[in-house]
């Protein structure tokens, strides 16, 4: 018997919140998949990058049940889950990947290598939403110069000048994988399919009443701090309920169907 299956959209790169892995899911039957796991896509919107994720993930082993997208992957969960027929998408204190988050989370890469934190004057609203490769082509070319510049004036003894593209390429690539998936993410039609979305929400998220796309929406807060919503116990426990709710709703409704 084959297990109802989950797709997961949660960015694996480093940092201080839990992750959706933290739910353990698997252990309470089902078949868990993450879709992000490297080397990860670069695809220039949400559709491609999902498509892409979901081509790399494999054919799938039985029905998928749900799609979960942690932050601003809930675009790419949602796209998912229009792909696949997935009737729920659970997101975790889901939003849209903003203009403005983009251009936060780019100063924030130079920050990171004392870089000076100022925007490159090839930066448009346009090129950011822009669906072709352009936008990472640049910011590939800036960011290699500006950590180079910033590691030549701290005068780090292990640089040199004459190594630098390929000493830089694995920071490089890293930043671009981030860069990748928040333009994808912002690149997105919302597509609407006839699911529903339940997003769980921290002590402090803003709530978004009507996900774009979405048949209906339902919002479900918790009395958590942000870095700990996938790992709480109530946060399991009403995933769990939300899951275990649609499936049976959905298997009343087929019967009444026949």
């Amino acid at each position: 018997m084959t297990k109802p299956v989950l797709l997961v959209f949660d960015y694996p790169g480093p940092r201080r919140e839990a992750r959706l892995a933290d739910l353990a899911l698997q252990e309470a039957g089902y078949e868990v998949r993450s879709l992000m796991v490297p080397p990860l896509p670069r695809e220039p919107s949400a559709a491609a990058y999902a498509g892409r994720a979901l081509e790399v993930g494999g054919p799938l082993t039985g029905p998928v049940r749900a799609v979960l997208g942690y932050c601003m992957a809930a675009p790419l969960a949602q796209e998912a889950a229009a792909r696949t027929g997935a009737p729920l998408l659970l997101l975790f204190d889901g939003e849209p990947a903003t203009p403005a988050a983009v251009e936060r989370e780019y100063r924030g890469l130079l920050g990171s290598v004392g870089a000076p934190p100022a925007l490159p004057a090839w930066w448009t609203g346009g090129l950011v939403a822009e669906r072709s490769g352009a936008f990472l082509e640049h910011a590939g070319r800036h960011l290699t110069e500006e950590i180079r510049e910033a590691l030549a004036a701290q005068e780090d003894p292990d640089f040199e000048e004459e190594d630098a593209a390929e000493a830089l390429a694995p920071l490089v690539g890293s930043f671009l994988d981030w860069m990748a998936y928040l333009v994808a993410a912002h690149r997105t039609d919302h597509p609407s399919w006839p699911g529903t979305a339940v997003n769980f929400l921290s002590r402090s998220q803003p709530e978004i009443h009507s996900w774009p796309g979405a048949a209906t929406t339902r919002s479900v807060r918790l009395d958590v701090p942000r870095e700990e919503l996938p790992a709480a116990a109530p946060t399991r426990s009403l995933v769990l309920e939300a899951l275990e709710t649609h499936r049976r709703d959905g298997a009343i409704s087929e019967a009444g169907a026949r």
